[in-house]
């Protein structure tokens, strides 16, 4: 009988090795789009619950692919609660997306609610999908789940910059990722990228997070400007989503046939 291994954490790897990593939001929870982006390069795939309707059911065929694919699955849950990161972690989710921590204690909760223990608290299921249906001893996989799994946490509001040299000092944060549209919004700048003000803020936050030695990764609407973010520092660079690169796409397409 063959036993299951444990796939590795490539955007974890990249990251520890000081190389930039890219990938993309998937909002539609269409698997084929998953595969499409690992096979293209990706190096790791957004599977978002906090703008969608995307459910745990519809979540695991994600990772299934992703993990087909060559792709790092990280999933931005609903909230910062327990049983939504324990959800999306047990259907085998590699790192997760923490939406609004706004201090150290609420990036500390998402840390105890994603690591077992003695790190963390997080429920123990040792017969679910990604501790293999038990096929693996339990020991083993939770040494894994514990070392595998990244915690993500999100900088969207002023309250989070601010706060923002206690969130870096977490024991178990392993990046935190720039918001612009809500840190624009908290700002009273909604949508101003270009912003001189929103510019400082979002480099500040950069080197904040550089000088402590945690990496920063940011949303970028494109190209162009995921190369400016990279120039200034920025580590993991989430471009777009599938519903915006589609729609990108149709619209050459109308436009080249004139």
């Amino acid at each position: 009988m063959s036993r299951p291994s444990f796939p590795v954490n490539r955007l974890k790897t990249k990251l520890a090795a000081g190389q930039p990593v890219a990938g993309s939001f998937l909002f539609t929870g269409e698997p084929a789009l998953v595969e499409i982006m690992g096979y293209a390069g990706l190096d790791f795939v957004v599977i978002d619950t906090e703008h969608t309707p995307n459910d745990s059911l519809q979540v695991q065929h994600l990772v299934r692919a992703a993990e087909l694919a060559g792709i790092t699955p990280v999933v931005r849950v609903l909230a910062n609660c327990s049983a939504c990161i324990l959800r999306a972690l047990d259907v085998g989710a590699q790192a997760l997306l923490i939406p609004q921590i706004n201090s150290a204690a609420e990036a500390e909760a998402a840390v105890r609610a994603a690591k077992y223990g003695p790190q963390g608290e997080r429920g123990m299921a040792g017969i679910v999908r990604a501790a293999r249906y038990g096929f693996v001893p339990l020991g083993e996989y939770i040494q894994a789940a514990n070392e595998n799994t990244m915690v993500i946490v999100q900088v969207e509001s002023m309250a989070a910059v601010h706060n923002l040299d206690a969130i870096l000092t977490v024991d178990g944060v392993d990046a935190v990722f720039i918001g612009p549209a809500d840190l624009s919004q908290s700002m009273g700048l909604t949508g101003q990228f270009e912003n001189s003000e929103f510019r400082r803020t979002v480099h500040d936050v950069i080197d904040r997070a550089k000088a402590a030695g945690v990496r920063v990764g940011i949303f970028c609407a494109k190209a162009a400007e995921a190369r400016y973010w990279r120039e200034a520092g920025a580590d993991m660079l989430a471009v777009g989503t599938d519903t915006m690169l589609f729609a990108a796409a149709v619209r050459d397409l109308v436009k080249d046939l004139g």
